[in-house]
Formats: structure tokens, sequence, C-alpha cells
């Protein structure tokens, strides 16, 4: 693992955190405006607010974990699970908004 790739993707999860904070709000909001959801869906909306961030800035933790207790590179594909994260919160909202 190179220094340089490892800042700068921890950077770049950082900012993705941002964005990931800021699409969990808006969509947060365009659904509770709808009305209509049960109370599991609305503390999982709420959790979500800081889950969907936090896992952006734990992506970044655990490769520079790795980094430092010497990670191959595979360990960059820790990378993708924000990713992963924010497709299933997707797919989540969409079939809320449906109801």
């Amino acid at each position: 693992m190179a220094l340089t790739w490892v800042v700068i993707g921890s950077f770049l999860q950082l900012s993705f955190s941002s964005f990931l904070f800021m699409m969990a709000t808006f969509a947060v909001g365009g659904v509770n405006n709808r009305g209509n959801l049960s109370k599991i869906s609305s503390l999982i909306l709420a959790a979500s607010l800081y889950l969907l961030p936090l896992t952006s800035i734990l992506a970044a933790g655990i490769v520079i974990y790795q980094y430092n207790h010497g990670g191959g590179a595979s360990s960059y594909w820790w990378h993708f699970m924000p990713v992963a994260a924010a497709a299933s919160y997707i797919i989540y909202i969409n079939s809320l908004w449906g109801k």
C-alpha cells in the first residue's frame, strides 16, 4: 500500500461522508413529508443520518489501520463499504417512496 493513495482515499472518504449526510437529510425530509411511515421506518431513517457518514469514516479508519499494520493492496476494497451502504439506502428509500 502506498501512503499517497491512503491519504487521497481517506480525504475522499471524509468528503464522501459529508455528501452521505446531505443525501440522507434530504431523503429523510422528502419521505417524511409524504407521511404514513411506521415507527420503525422513522427510526431507521433517523439512524441513517448518522450511520451513513459513519460508514465512510470507518472505512477510512480501517484502511489507515491496514496501512499501519502491513495490509496489502486488497485493503483498498474497504473504500467500497460506504458505496454499498449508500446503494442499500437508496433502494430502501425508493421502497418507502412507493408506499
